[in-house]
């Protein structure tokens, strides 16, 4: 048993304070001992809110309370505890400090008393939690408080709403709350100063003047931790001062490999070999290591040498596999400063799959330790599929469960079963095999429904969260119609959800309006897309300040995927979202590139896009071409693994191939362009065979986009046959589907007249252009702000057929209206719609030439020569050729003004000044 009345006090005099801590420690441990919290060897400070925070939610009628304290390690959470067990053991409370095997009985018998404070330190290492939360409704008891102190809360928090009988029948009866330990108030000087007078005395040293080292700019602010190594390896190091020397120096402490140095001068101390301590510390056969430099310290190891991971966790017995998931768990988590200490998680989990036997309750532990969208995938998969084989089929519509009472208590297999049918279903969506995912997440969902009707109270979390890995999967593999139905449902749940349960249902919630508003894609939806992400960003603001390791993933996951602000004409409201969703995510990537690499490119793939929209064209290239470098190395890597035909890689790396390829030829590159959309449409091709209900679309996409880059090329044969193929596939999809079909439709047919008139097959360019701007007239009425751009386009490029057939009185109508709609977008993204309002203009001076209206042609063609000119001297390269076009027409015209009436010679066709 690890239960503990009270806490260690301290003493006022330095040999009394020895004595104590030669008493409670053990005589062989280095300086790193002086780091327990228990000991409170250096003064608590700089905490007071949070501890006033603790006293206060301690007070109330409620006869049972629970928080949930996170923070990672080293930030402070143990020593906060500690404090609040003598500040409210002052006022007659009793503190019980709780072991991973204290037996529910135990539990209830400790907690008697009229006021009790029960603390579970790791709380996420806890196996039996559930159940020891439970015997606190039997404890004859007054007033008990639970304060649980993990790194995060992730699944296991969550899960404790329906798998531990405290909250069974009344939420209210113990209401739940979150909070967060972030980074010290007070600044690293005062901190180490204050750590060095404490430390000195045990060390046996004078306290030396102690400063912080210079910090990075960009880095993290430092836990306490962190600056409480640094300043024990200082103090201890070979180089410490002597009590008999002068006292005055000074000494520097590197706050950034504080644990680092203190664990050098622990290593000094051991009989045993780095290998041997790490294989006992992983396999919990050690434990006289603070975590942090117990982590440390297995990462140094593992990553030194190659198969250093495999000797350390050869023949793993079941509850040592546990211990190495564990170190997995926390090393994904809050990763040491040691490169490839993120492959970690993936190498290790690799081992205790291996290990575990098939046993289900080991088989679950493991699983609940990671998050809901698995990672790695692999190893979740395998440990759900073997959990699986080891529960009974007792889901609704089985033969075992077809004639059950509806009401009845769900057993301990048929819960199990319905986690592991749901962790089956996350892990195979995430590891790209979405039609292997369809069936356990509906498994999944029929059995929450089943055990939800015997205690919604309880059980509904679960059978939201079902239905929220149904509605991802849905999306996943493009079944929008029913992606929208289920998320609609989930999201009119959590809206009624009582406030005792929020504590519960925000996460899920938060992530329900996020897919409302990327489901509503609809014509006039930005108002509603943008309420609806910002309803979902305040509340994952929220539990970021309450949980970042758990939530922050989700924040940056929300913020980026707002493109459909983007394709409403609405991309400069999304910019500020998207740049911070690549922050989030870059910081993470740094830590553990292996789970977080993809998720930045993804981000900034968005932000790319967006940037293109508002004429950020420079940076757009460089955060596309970042993306795909990012993409590019983990298709290499998934080679190497024997992973190179995971569709989600290949439709990734086509993603932001497609992407590089269209800013490239955008910019006057079509030369490079080229093979990155040739590439692009390679693997969409390949995509499109497998699943084409699914990437279609994306290839009309890569047809398009490529014929453009051939037309610029002068390839105009190849081009009109990939824009035909474009329009043959998009017509398809916008027969039987949503109206975005509709508006890339218009896009296709309008390039498709354009190409024709590439071909000098200027009869045949009218028909598609016509239907293109019929169709983009009907959709503008519909969105104006959404589909202006395209109609402009479309209406330009028409203007410039009619002038080809020299049918001018017929060009300068659309021309105009071009014109108009270009300057009005131009007023508000100038970088993005000038130059195609220079080309616009430049067709009207032509088609008004043709009319003889040369004065009006000639201001026309004045004012593209002026926005040309302009645009030339910021990029020569990309804009010379137009402005040298548009000073010839407005030469030309500028001559024949004098002679009024006489038709000037037409050194451009239409075609030239095209869209």
């Amino acid at each position: 048993m690890r239960l503990t009345w009270g806490v260690l006090r301290r003493s006022g005099r330095d040999s009394r304070k020895r004595r104590e801590l030669s008493e409670t420690a053990p005589a062989d441990n280095g300086p790193a001992r002086l780091l327990d919290p228990r000991l409170r060897v250096v003064p608590f400070a700089g905490r007071d809110a949070e501890l006033n925070d603790l006293a206060v939610w301690a007070g109330g009628s409620d006869l049972v309370k629970v928080r949930l304290l996170t923070g990672l390690g080293g930030s402070g959470k143990s020593r906060l505890a500690v404090e609040l067990c003598a500040r409210l053991g002052r006022r007659r409370w009793k503190s019980v400090w709780l072991g991973p095997d204290d037996d529910p009985e135990v539990v209830a018998t400790v907690c008697r008393g009229p006021r009790v404070l029960l603390v579970i330190d790791d709380a996420d290492s806890f196996p039996r939690l559930p159940e020891q939360l439970a015997a606190l409704r039997d404890a004859e008891a007054g007033f008990v408080r639970v304060l649980l102190l993990a790194r995060t809360g992730r699944e296991w928090w969550t899960r404790l709403r329906w798998a531990s009988d405290l909250w069974a029948q009344d939420a209210a009866q113990a209401p739940a709350s979150v909070a967060h330990v972030g980074p010290p108030a007070q600044e690293p000087e005062r901190v180490v100063q204050a750590a060095a007078q404490a430390f000195a005395p045990y060390l046996g040293v004078s306290a030396p003047e102690v400063v912080v080292g210079d910090l990075p700019a960009d880095t993290e602010p430092p836990r306490y931790g962190d600056m409480h190594a640094a300043v024990l390896a200082a103090l201890a190091g070979p180089d410490a001062q002597q009590p008999a020397k002068p006292a005055a120096r000074q000494v520097v402490v590197d706050v950034a490999r504080g644990y680092g140095a203190l664990l050098d001068l622990e290593r000094d101390r051991w009989d045993d070999t780095d290998a041997v301590v790490a294989r006992d510390l992983l396999r919990g056969e050690r434990r006289d290591l603070p975590d942090r430099l117990a982590e440390l310290h297995v990462a140094r190891t593992l990553t030194a040498t190659p198969g250093m991971t495999e000797v350390c966790t050869a023949v793993l017995r079941p509850g040592e596999a546990f211990h190495v998931a564990l170190f997995a768990f926390r090393l994904d988590v809050d990763p040491p400063a040691v490169p490839g200490a993120g492959r970690l998680t993936a190498a290790l989990l690799a081992r205790v799959s291996a290990a575990l036997p098939d046993d289900p309750q080991l088989l679950a532990r493991v699983l609940r330790l990671y998050p809901w969208r698995p990672i790695p995938a692999a190893e979740a998969v395998d440990l759900a599929e073997r959990l699986l084989k080891l529960v009974p089929d007792d889901e609704p519509g089985s033969r075992t469960a077809s004639n059950a009472d509806p009401h009845r208590a769900p057993g301990a297999a048929e819960l199990l079963r319905a986690e592991a049918l749901g962790a089956r279903a996350r892990a195979l969506e995430e590891a790209g095999r979405l039609a292997d995912a369809v069936e356990p997440a509906e498994q999944a969902e029929a059995t929450w429904q089943r055990i939800v009707r015997s205690d919604p109270p309880r059980y509904q979390v679960a059978y939201w969260r079902s239905l929220r890995d149904l509605a991802i999967v849905s999306h996943s593999m493009g079944r929008h119609r029913a992606f929208s139905a289920v998320v609609e449902q989930v999201v009119a749940a959590w809206d009624t959800a009582a406030d005792a349960e929020r504590v519960w249902t925000d996460p899920d919630h938060a992530w329900g309006l996020f897919a409302l508003a990327l489901s509503t894609g609809h014509p006039g939806s930005a108002d509603s897309t943008r309420w609806f992400h910002d309803r979902a960003v305040g509340l994952l603001r929220r539990l970021v300040a309450q949980d970042p390791v758990a939530y922050e993933e989700q924040l940056a996951l929300v913020q980026a995927n707002l493109l459909v602000l983007v394709n409403q004409g609405r991309a400069a409201d999304a910019l500020a979202d998207m740049r911070e969703s690549v922050k989030i995510r870059r910081r993470l990537a740094q830590h553990r590139p292996d789970a977080f690499e993809r998720r930045l490119a993804y981000s900034l793939s968005n932000l790319s896009h967006a940037l293109a929209a508002v004429g950020e064209s420079a940076e757009a290239l460089a955060t596309a071409q970042e993306a795909l470098a990012l993409r590019q190395r983990a298709v290499r890597k998934a080679a190497v693994a024997g992973r190179d035909d995971a569709i989600g890689l290949r439709y990734e790396l086509a993603w932001s191939l497609s992407g590089v390829g269209v800013l490239l030829s955008e910019q006057g590159r079509p030369h490079e362009a080229q093979s990155v959309e040739e590439e692009a449409l390679a693997i969409r091709r390949d995509l499109a065979d497998d699943v084409p209900e699914r990437y279609r679309e994306m290839l009309a996409t890569s047809c398009s986009n490529l014929g453009v880059t051939y037309s610029r090329l002068g390839r105009f044969g190849d081009a009109l046959r990939l824009e035909t193929e474009a329009v043959e596939i998009r017509r398809d999809l916008a027969a039987s589907s949503f109206g975005y079909h509709r508006m890339y439709l218009a896009r296709s047919l309008s390039n498709l007249g354009v190409r024709y008139s590439d071909m000098g097959r200027t009869e045949d360019a009218l028909e598609p252009t016509q239907e293109a701007v019929a169709i983009l007239r009907r959709l503008v009425r519909e969105d104006r702000r959404r589909y202006l751009a395209d109609l402009a386009a479309s209406l330009a490029n028409l203007g410039a057929t009619f002038t080809d057939l020299s049918r001018a009185q017929d060009a300068v109508g659309p021309l105009h209206e071009a014109v108009g709609a270009l300057r009005e977008l131009a007023r508000e993204h100038p970088n993005r719609y000038l130059p195609p309002l220079a080309s616009a203009l430049t067709a009207l001076a032509v088609a008004l030439g043709e009319q003889r209206r040369h004065v009006s042609a000639a201001a026309s063609a004045r004012e593209a020569v002026m926005i040309r000119d302009r645009l030339a001297s910021v990029d020569q390269r990309r804009f010379g050729d137009d402005l040298a076009r548009s000073v010839r027409v407005l030469a030309a015209l500028e001559e024949a003004l004098p002679k009024d009436g006489l038709r000037t010679d037409r050194s451009d066709t239409a075609r030239t000044v095209r869209s």
